[in-house]
């Protein structure tokens, strides 16, 4: 799959029916998708496979991130949130 593909789908998948969670997931991939390692990209591809609320609950620090990878990615999203 070439790297345009993935990067649509992450887009597309970025997309969430939560406005809050739309505008915070894709402006951070609009900044951050030229320079995310592999494993960042995967990790948010596992945290976008997740429902809004979940997302939201891990994002806001009301339930358990997971992995390191995850918990990561999770806290790159808290900062470029809180740097807006």
């Amino acid at each position: 799959m070439s790297d345009s593909s993935v990067s649509d789908r992450i887009a597309w998948h970025c997309r969430r029916g939560l406005l809050e969670l739309d505008l915070w997931l894709g402006g951070f991939w609009d900044a951050h998708r030229a320079t995310l390692q592999p494993n960042e990209t995967a990790a948010l591809e596992r945290l976008l496979t997740l429902s809004d609320m979940e997302i939201a609950d891990r994002l806001q620090g009301r339930a358990p991130v997971g992995d390191a990878e995850l918990a990561a990615i999770v806290q790159c999203l808290q900062h470029f949130r809180a740097a807006k």
